[in-house]
């Protein structure tokens, strides 16, 4: 019996218990890329009569000559749409303009030429979509997996737009080095992806069969995107949101774009986004694109701040929506100049020779390292709780552990 098969057997039926989530509409936006693909993008326009209200975003009452609140730009990932972000959206929605483009061939968009997709192409997408929807004024941009990595491709190839974006928010992202990455299967991942670009290659002309199958199999296609999605247990509702949104993309779109990230090599754009606050979230048990990646761009960006939370799958945003949106909302403060309350620190180990990471301050020219993600390497207690200090062996000093949620209400 193979590795797969033995995993697969493994997974747990999915339950049906819990009502589906009802994705949330906008107003809907298409724009025509120079290649002619069209793309749908959701906007959430400013609610103008909420003034400065919740999280403090400027409204109708701003003193003249003062910067008006920004553009939030939300990007979804790989094999994904704009519904990926649902619970920070409905967070954010009314309190700033929300705009939320879908990748070629993603959700609603068009898939354009038929062929190879590049990152850099998406980038290209992306800049022509706020040519388009929002030709003025402050940006934050926020990217998932695909989408960070489209943020970083936009940083040098529209140094016009780089201008204008006031903060970035990189989640479960990588700059390159994947095609090394075994996806949590020792021996076989890393021949998984070659040996799926040759699949799909040799299926080219022959979808419809493959679609076909996939409805067959929709069961374990459920269960297969729950277990390289979540680390940690999530309502059944949430695994069948976010399987819905991957059966909806086709096998030429995913064949169109899965050599671009075998080849990806970004880091170069990374100094780019040094200026302005930078937000980096990682998970722990990313099976798609590991902390470690996460860790090298907060490292190559001056100033970022890198958040590893634990017990968190690739959709960490789904399956710890608190934490990814409390952290969005902090940036964004950030952004406005608001003060900044600190993060709640985690309760302290039963057993203090655990060693823990509570909370790593910033320490000007520190460097440090984490081992098992979510324990100090080294001696226990690498970092002093409370006081900003690391000590050697402890986390990055732009590296806050947040320790996972177990709370009942945690998907609100």
């Amino acid at each position: 019996m193979s590795l797969v098969s033995r995993r697969l057997r493994l997974l747990p039926a999915r339950p049906r218990r819990g009502r589906d989530i009802t994705p949330l509409t906008g107003s809907a936006r298409e724009v025509e890329t120079d290649d002619g693909a069209l793309l749908h993008v959701e906007v959430d326009e400013l609610d103008e009569t909420g003034g400065a209200g919740a999280a403090g975003a400027p409204g109708p009452g701003r003193a003249p000559g003062e910067e008006p609140a920004p553009t939030v730009v939300l990007l979804h990932g790989y094999g994904l749409s704009a519904d990926a972000w649902h619970f920070q959206r409905r967070a954010l929605r009314g309190r700033y303009r929300l705009v939320l483009p879908e990748h070629r061939g993603h959700g609603r968009s068009g898939r354009g030429p038929a062929g190879p997709v590049t990152v850099e192409r998406v980038a290209d997408d992306l800049g022509q979509v706020l040519d388009a929807v929002v030709p003025e004024g402050p940006l934050v941009l926020v990217g998932h997996s695909l989408g960070g990595m489209t943020i970083m491709a936009l940083a040098v190839r529209r140094p016009d737009l780089l201008e204008r974006v006031r903060g970035v928010a990189l989640v479960a992202t990588s700059a390159g080095g994947l095609a090394g990455y075994d996806h949590g299967l020792p021996l076989l991942g890393r021949h998984l992806v070659r040996w799926a670009e040759l699949l799909l290659a040799r299926a080219a002309g022959r979808t419809a069969l493959l679609e076909r199958g996939r409805k067959v199999g929709a069961d374990v296609e459920q269960r297969l995107v729950h277990h390289w999605s979540f680390a940690s247990p999530v309502p059944p509702e949430v695994s069948r949101f976010a399987a819905r949104m991957m059966a909806g993309t086709t096998v030429e779109v995913i064949a169109d774009l899965l050599p671009a990230f075998s080849t990806l090599d970004l880091h170069g754009s990374l100094a780019a986004l040094s200026g302005r606050p930078v937000l980096v979230v990682t998970a722990d048990r990313d099976l798609m694109t590991p902390a470690d990646h996460g860790r090298r761009i907060a490292d190559a960006v001056e100033g970022a701040e890198h958040v590893l939370v634990r017990r968190a799958g690739h959709l960490v945003m789904l399956e710890h929506p608190g934490i990814v949106t409390a952290r969005l909302e902090r940036l964004l403060a950030r952004v406005a100049g608001r003060a900044v309350v600190p993060p709640a620190r985690a309760a302290r180990p039963a057993d203090p020779r655990a060693g823990e990471v509570r909370h790593a301050g910033h320490v000007p020219g520190g460097r440090g390292h984490v081992g098992h993600v979510g324990h100090v390497a080294g001696r226990p207690g690498g970092g002093v709780p409370g006081t900003g200090h690391v000590e050697r062996g402890g986390p990055a000093p732009h590296e806050v552990v947040v320790p996972d949620v177990r709370a009942t209400g945690r998907h609100p």
